[in-house]
């Protein structure tokens, strides 16, 4: 019996080792999140000019304020799309990005 007890253990302890690599890994999730001017404005405040207010996403980020006297939009500075996805989510794994509806920016993570 005392005999049949190591042996046993030994058993045990293989087949939880087997078990544990053979589990498949979690797979990580793709989500786009879209971010309108607006928000886009907050990305250009923080990082290319803190007089902008509004951005635009067109294949390029291009960062505006409004001019005083209500006579349009005055340029501030171009940001990255990257930069500012990262800005968004930086704990989340930047894969892309593309242009969405409105000039609004559309940002692919893993996470």
């Amino acid at each position: 019996m005392t005999r049949r007890v190591p042996a046993l253990l030994t058993a045990m302890l293989a087949g939880f080792g087997a078990l544990s690599i053979s589990a498949a890994p979690a797979r990580a999730a793709v989500v786009e999140v879209t971010y309108s001017p607006v928000s886009l404005g907050d990305y250009c405040s923080a990082k290319v000019n803190s007089s902008s207010t509004i951005g635009f996403y067109n294949g390029s980020l291009s960062c505006y304020r409004w001019s005083s006297g209500g006579s349009g939009m005055t340029y501030t500075g171009s940001g990255s799309a990257s930069a500012a996805c990262a800005y968004f989510n930086p704990t989340y794994t930047y894969l892309g990005s593309a242009q969405g509806t409105g000039q609004a920016l559309i940002c692919r993570y893993s996470v």
